[in-house]
C-alpha cells in the first residue's frame, strides 16, 4: 500500500498546474491579439478589369495662343541661350548657359534681332563658376541672383550666392550684395523688383535689400498655417485666398487635386497628380494626372511619363506644357524670370521638339477678364 500523500505536495501540484496555465494564456494573448488586427484591416479592393481612361488634355499653346512665344535655342553666330524674363511684349530678355561666362542678350520677336546687354566679368569664364539663377525686371532695371562657385580663402571651393544689377538698356554689371557666404542669409524663392528695393522669400521671411546696396532687411511676415476648413485634405499648401490639396488616394482611381478657398468654399477638383500653390492666386503648375494601380502608375498611351499641367483657376481649362527630355520618356518645364508688372506670374518654357527653339508660355498675357 503506498503512503498518504503530503498535503503540501498536492498543493505544489495544484501550483504548477495554475502556473502553465498561465503562462498559455499569456503566450496566446499576443497571438489573438494579431489575428484581430488582421481581421480588423480592410482587404485591398479588387482590381477592375477596365481602369479609368486618362484623359488626353489638350496643348496649353493652343488654348492659350496669345500668350505663348518662341524664342531660338541658339542666335546665329551667337552662344547656346534661353530665355530669362520678358523685357516688353516684343522684347524677350536672353542668357547664356552656365556651361560659359553668362552674357545678357535682347531678343526682339518682331524682327529676330539679336543684340548683347552686357557679359559677366572675366573671371567668370569658367564652367559653372557664375550661374544665373533667378532674374527680375523693371522699367530700369535688370537684377539677378548668381550661384557663384569661386573659391575664396575664407569659403575654399564652396558655392554662394551673390545679387547682381544692371541698366535695362544694358551696361556695366554691378554687384549689389552677398546673400550667403558672408550672412548666410537665406534665399530659396524668385526674386521681383519692389520700388527701389529686392525682394525674395527665404526660411518662411520675406527679405529686401536696396538696389544701390546696404544691408539686407527681413520684413514681418505671418506664420503660414494651414486654414481649419481645408485641413482633411493631404500636402495643402495656400496662396493669398486659395488652397491646393490632395484628397485620399483611391487605388485604381485616377488622380485629382482640390482648389478651393481657404474658408473651404468654391471647391473644385482638378485632373492632376501634385503641386503646389497656385501662382499669383490662378494658375496651377501640376503634375499630369495617372491612374494609381497599386505598384504601377498608368498613364496615356501617347505620354508614358506624367506630363505637366497648367491649370486656370478662372476658366477651370488645363493643358499640358513642357518638352520631353532627350532619351527619356519625362518631361520637363522651367520657369523664368518675372516682369515688374505681375511678379507672381512666371514664364514658364520648355524645348521645341527639334531642340532648336524654346516654347515660352507668358502667363501675364492671359486675360484676366474672366477673373473678377
Amino acid at each position: 500500500m503506498l503512503p498518504p500523500e503530503h498535503p503540501n505536495a498536492t498543493a505544489k501540484a495544484q501550483h504548477a498546474n495554475l502556473y502553465r496555465a498561465a503562462t498559455i494564456v499569456l503566450m496566446l494573448i499576443p497571438f489573438t491579439l494579431s489575428c484581430t488586427i488582421r481581421d480588423a484591416t480592410p482587404p485591398l479592393p479588387a482590381r477592375p478589369q477596365v481602369l479609368p481612361e486618362v484623359p488626353e488634355l489638350g496643348l496649353a499653346a493652343n488654348i492659350w495662343r496669345d500668350a505663348v512665344v518662341k524664342v531660338p535655342a541658339k542666335a546665329k553666330g551667337k552662344p547656346a541661350i534661353k530665355p530669362a524674363a520678358m523685357l516688353s511684349e516684343d522684347e524677350a530678355l536672353m542668357v547664356t548657359s552656365s556651361e560659359m561666362r553668362p552674357t545678357f542678350y535682347s531678343y526682339d520677336l518682331r524682327t529676330g534681332g539679336v543684340h548683347a546687354l552686357g557679359t559677366a566679368p572675366k573671371w567668370a569664364e569658367c564652367s559653372l563658376c557664375f550661374e544665373i539663377m533667378s532674374v527680375a525686371t523693371s522699367e530700369t532695371t535688370i537684377v539677378w541672383s548668381a550661384g557663384v562657385y569661386r573659391s575664396e580663402p575664407w569659403n575654399a571651393g564652396k558655392r554662394h550666392v551673390e545679387l547682381w544689377t544692371m541698366p535695362r538698356s544694358g551696361g556695366e554689371m554691378r554687384l549689389v550684395t552677398w546673400l550667403t557666404g558672408h550672412g548666410e542669409v537665406p534665399f530659396e524663392d524668385k526674386l521681383s523688383i519692389v520700388g527701389d528695393d529686392v525682394v525674395w522669400h527665404g526660411d518662411r521671411h520675406a527679405y529686401r535689400v536696396p538696389l544701390g546696396g546696404g544691408p539686407v532687411q527681413r520684413l514681418p511676415s505671418a506664420a503660414q498655417t494651414v486654414p481649419t476648413a481645408v485641413r482633411e485634405l493631404d500636402g495643402t499648401q495656400c496662396g493669398r485666398e486659395w488652397c491646393v490639396g490632395m484628397p485620399p488616394t483611391r487605388l485604381y482611381e485616377l488622380t485629382k487635386l482640390v482648389v478651393l478657398r481657404k474658408d473651404g468654399t468654391e471647391r473644385r477638383e482638378v485632373v492632376a497628380s501634385y503641386g503646389g500653390p497656385l501662382m499669383n492666386d490662378r494658375f496651377g503648375l501640376f503634375g499630369g494626372p495617372y491612374v494609381n494601380d497599386n505598384k504601377e502608375m498608368n498613364y496615356t498611351a501617347k505620354h508614358p511619363a506624367p506630363q505637366p499641367v497648367l491649370y486656370d483657376r478662372c476658366t477651370e481649362k488645363s493643358g499640358r506644357i513642357g518638352g520631353l527630355l532627350e532619351d527619356s520618356a519625362a518631361y520637363d518645364v522651367f520657369t523664368g524670370g518675372e516682369r515688374a508688372a505681375n511678379p507672381e506670374e512666371p514664364l514658364l518654357y520648355w524645348n521645341s521638339s527639334d531642340r532648336k527653339s524654346w516654347i515660352v508660355l507668358d502667363l501675364s498675357r492671359i486675360p484676366d477678364s474672366s477673373c473678377t
